[in-house]
């Protein structure tokens, strides 16, 4: 009986399958605001260790759009540990959304956050709602990411 036990909880645990998120492709994050002038979005790139930041993204590109431009040269080593933090925070949850919107973004001016992840065929992309509950916290990861690579 005890072996028995043994080998299910083996079982159970090597047979669950996390989604992991430090050995993506790329991972695309940043916010945006659709109703305001100039700069409306700052977007960063995580490739490998290079990060790019976004050479005057528009915000009609964070829309199922697979080419939002980036600039060439990746960020110093520091900015790019930044973003490799952030990674590793993405929530779990997000992962069990479905591509596209969470919440309502930008729907009144309050801006969004995005998120864009591939990892090998898939390519998953989200637009978060700043004032989502569940990914407030996250969402402020974010702003406060975004504001030290600036």
């Amino acid at each position: 009986m005890k072996k028995t036990f043994v080998f299910l909880a083996l079982l159970a645990v090597l047979g669950c399958k996390k989604e992991s998120v430090t050995n993506s492709d790329y991972f695309i994050f940043g916010h945006a605001y659709g109703f305001c002038a100039g700069n409306c979005v700052t977007m960063f790139k995580l490739e490998g260790d290079n990060l790019y930041a976004d050479d005057d993204a528009g915000y009609q590109t964070l829309w199922n759009n697979p080419d939002i431009p980036f600039q060439t040269t990746s960020l110093p080593a520091e900015k790019v540990n930044l973003a490799k933090a952030l990674q590793a925070q993405i929530p779990a949850g997000l992962y069990q959304e479905p591509d596209g919107n969470v919440g309502c973004p930008d729907c009144r001016d309050q801006g969004l956050y995005f998120v864009k992840i591939k990892t090998g065929d898939t390519v998953r992309e989200w637009r978060i709602d700043p004032d989502s509950q569940e990914y407030e916290a996250f969402g402020e990861e974010i702003r406060e990411t975004v504001d030290q690579l600036k």
